[in-house]
């Protein structure tokens, strides 16, 4: 179906009132663009947040802006006139910004298939990462494709502290290892740790919905026995029948989260492992870093491993304890 996308631009004070005038004319769905507001958001959210990028902290423009679709035709043609004249009503208000309206042709066929483009295969050692839609065939015969539906949320593989624990299970993934993932978004790590030889998977995560169905749904593209993976949801922090349920014995446990989260879990992480087996944490900034160690080094770790990429850090431990 072709649409026409149409742009008003406005300002943060202006976004409520336009929007308004647009489900007066029978348009509610819209998407609104504004840096003043998401710059706002992230300022308040700093305490919650190990990282936040400056840019998104900095707005880029003191406009908004709000936009729309209509299907192109007659009928969409009239919603468009009838959104300029009320628009033209406002238009000498200062605090509504220029009122601006832009248009474009958009279809069904680019909403779809454009943000597709953003992904392409990542090789991580042995691993390479593809988006479901690619056809990928292994260079190498030690090479394993594991396939993702990066439409799923919680991660697609891209970030850096994913790209870290990967390069770490790779290592030290023995054959017929169980292995623990706490915080296991959409189970990237979870089925790697699969195909790379683990026996048996724990994927858990506070999502109770989100979570499980994306990493169910990445378990089904990739050639493994789905009966090896067990997905729950639940705190292991904070919830006794969460721990329960998880239980103990594994070789290794995983967290790709923040400090926040890492740093109370290191004691617990013990509690789910044989005595000598590793924990493997990412997710830690370098201001973090050094708290973090000393989280490890209280429950008793034994760092063996520390690797960063681009500010982002990875900790292997083992605990004799």
């Amino acid at each position: 179906m072709e649409w026409i996308k149409t742009s008003i631009e406005t300002t943060s004070a202006g976004v409520d009132a336009v929007t308004g005038i647009l489900m007066n004319c029978g348009i509610s769905g819209v998407e609104i663009i504004d840096s003043q507001e998401r710059a706002r958001f992230f300022a308040d959210s700093t305490r919650t947040w190990d990282y936040a990028d400056e840019a998104l902290l900095t707005p880029d423009s003191d406009s908004a802006f709000v936009v729309f679709y209509v299907t192109k035709n007659s009928e969409g043609a009239k919603q468009i006139q009838d959104v300029a004249a009320a628009l033209h009503v406002v238009a000498n208000s200062d605090e509504y910004g220029s009122l601006t309206m832009r248009q474009e042709s958009a279809n069904d066929e680019t909403w779809l298939h454009e943000w597709k483009k953003h992904f392409t295969p990542i090789r991580l050692g042995r691993i390479i990462i593809v988006p479901e839609w690619v056809e990928y065939k292994a260079v190498q015969p030690t090479d394993i494709i594991f396939t993702i539906d990066p439409g799923t949320a919680f991660g697609t593989g891209q970030h850096q502290t994913t790209q870290l624990c990967v390069n770490a299970l790779q290592k030290h993934i023995q054959p017929n290892d169980r292995v623990l993932d706490i915080g296991c978004g959409s189970g990237i790590l979870s089925i790697i740790s699969l195909l790379l030889g683990a026996s048996y998977v724990c994927a858990i995560d506070i999502d109770p919905a989100g979570a499980i169905a994306a990493t169910k749904r990445n378990a089904e593209l990739n050639p493994i026995d789905i009966s090896r993976i067990k997905v729950l949801s639940g705190d292991v922090i904070t919830d006794t029948t969460a721990r329960s349920s998880v239980g103990a014995g594994y070789d290794i446990v995983v967290a790709n989260i923040v400090a926040d989260v890492i740093i109370p879990l290191a004691p617990l992480a013990k509690t789910f492992e044989s005595k000598g087996k590793k924990f493997i944490a990412s997710g830690i900034i370098t201001s973090r870093l050094a708290e973090v160690m000393q989280a490890f080094a209280e429950a008793g770790y034994e760092i063996v491993e520390e690797e960063e990429l681009d500010g982002w850090h990875c900790l292997v431990g083992v605990c004799n304890a």
